[in-house]
């Protein structure tokens, strides 16, 4: 009897050891960690919602009458928007391609896209480490290398808005743009402000040419300029060189140089910082040399310049302190060319998703903005100036390049203190604008 009892239990653990390892093999058993499913859904906790998408299971009553385990501003904090533009946004990527299944492939449906949204939207909103794949699995109890998919796809559908909410303005809105600056502060024919950034880069990379993205502030980083409007929205960004690289070296790049006219109608102009060489597309402040003291004409028009110029200050700050991964990119800059490629797709996804934000009205946060990135301003009155025809007559290709900037230093200078602000507008709105 004995040994019947025992072939009996051989037999059994036999049957259960077959049992375990068939389903070790079929994944349905045992499964490894970076592959386990939550015991509940984070996602729903944050933003119970019910997506209608066709390839979605949808929720049930019950747990779409969940309440957010956030509130509007632990939202924002995390998400780096409000729920109301949160679900602009989502509206408009849900029905992207990407997120389809193709005809034919079998599988589960996708994760939901408003998921998949929080996911990035989460890792853009992060600086450091905490924006990296680990951190992310932590926080809404994903797969280990889930949130690089969810990114990917989430990325290419932002791109696909990209002529909607990223582009030059035409001749019209130039128009409307440069009369918003003049009426507000006094410059004529200013239809984008200039500034150079820096992006700087976790790891150092491993390409022949690494030292050359050692910049001037951060140990390496990616040099970028940036052109926006009044409103700071950015009309125009080049980014991809190294930190080395001076800002009028990446502007000579732009079409703004090499194709003004494409840009520009006679007398129209960007304004920038004194980096920027001046020609009669970019005027730029006046240098003042290591010990030297600029003439009093010159500091004004400095400061009558920075009146605009510190748009472009709030629009960087805006951007890198609504997506702090630009203040600590954690992607490795290798020969590959594809390494560079990846990361400029991701900031051309932050820069639409920061017009996005614009256009439907986002509040700004001052707490987000690091104040130490801006350059030094004066906090001088602002100087309206008198009437002078001088500035509506076009420049000849063969004046020299700083004509545009000493015209309007000859415009600013005489008087310029002595009539009040209402006085001097209404003089020169009728002569400035009188070529639109």
């Amino acid at each position: 009897m004995n040994g019947d009892d025992d072939s009996v239990e051989d037999r059994k653990d036999l049957t259960w050891s077959i049992v375990i390892r068939n389903a070790e093999s079929s994944h349905c058993l045992f499964r490894p960690t970076k592959c386990q499913k939550a015991p509940h859904d984070r996602f729903v906790l944050d933003l119970p919602i019910e997506d209608d998408n066709e390839n979605m299971e949808v929720a049930s009553d019950e747990e779409t009458e969940v309440q957010p385990w956030l509130n509007d501003t632990e939202f924002l904090q995390k998400y780096r928007m409000s729920r109301k533009n949160f679900d602009k946004i989502l509206l408009r990527i849900k029905v992207h391609n990407v997120f389809k299944k193709l005809e034919g492939r079998s599988g589960r449906p996708q994760t939901p896209v408003a998921h998949q949204l929080m996911v990035f939207l989460k890792m853009l909103g992060t600086e450091g480490a905490g924006a990296n794949g680990p951190n992310q699995r932590n926080t809404f109890m994903i797969g280990k290398g889930t949130s690089t998919v969810f990114s990917r796809r989430v990325t290419e559908a932002i791109l696909s808005m990209r002529e909607e909410f990223y582009n030059w303005p035409d001749a019209e809105e130039r128009k409307k743009l440069a009369r918003i600056a003049f009426e507000d502060c006094g410059l004529p024919h200013v239809v984008g402000i200039a500034d150079g950034t820096l992006f700087p880069l976790a790891f150092e990379p491993e390409s022949v040419d690494a030292p050359d993205y050692s910049g001037r502030k951060y140990g390496y980083s990616l040099t970028t300029m940036i052109v926006c409007d009044y409103n700071k929205k950015i009309r125009y960004y080049l980014a991809g060189f190294p930190g080395c690289a001076h800002d009028n070296r990446v502007c000579n790049a732009t079409g703004f140089v090499k194709h003004p006219n494409d840009c520009f109608a006679d007398m129209e102009c960007n304004i920038g910082d004194s980096a920027f060489e001046n020609s009669p597309y970019m005027v730029s402040s006046f240098r003042k040399g290591k010990g030297e003291t600029l003439v009093e004409d010159h500091e004004k028009f400095n400061t009558k310049l920075a009146i605009v110029r510190i748009r472009s200050e709030h629009c960087i700050g805006i951007l890198k302190g609504r997506f702090p991964w630009l203040r600590s990119i954690r992607m490795k800059v290798t020969d590959d060319p594809k390494s560079v490629k990846l990361i400029l797709r991701l900031i051309d996804a932050t820069v639409i998703l920061h017009n996005m934000l614009i256009e439907f009205g986002e509040e700004e946060k001052e707490e987000w903005i690091d104040y130490e990135d801006f350059s030094d301003y004066d906090d001088e009155l602002r100087a309206p100036f008198r009437e002078d025809d001088v500035l509506n007559r076009s420049i000849a290709a063969a004046a020299p390049k700083d004509t545009r900037r000493k015209q309007l230093l000859r415009c600013f200078k005489e008087n310029v203190f002595h009539q009040t602000r209402t006085q001097s507008l209404e003089i020169v709105y009728r002569f400035t604008f009188r070529c639109f």
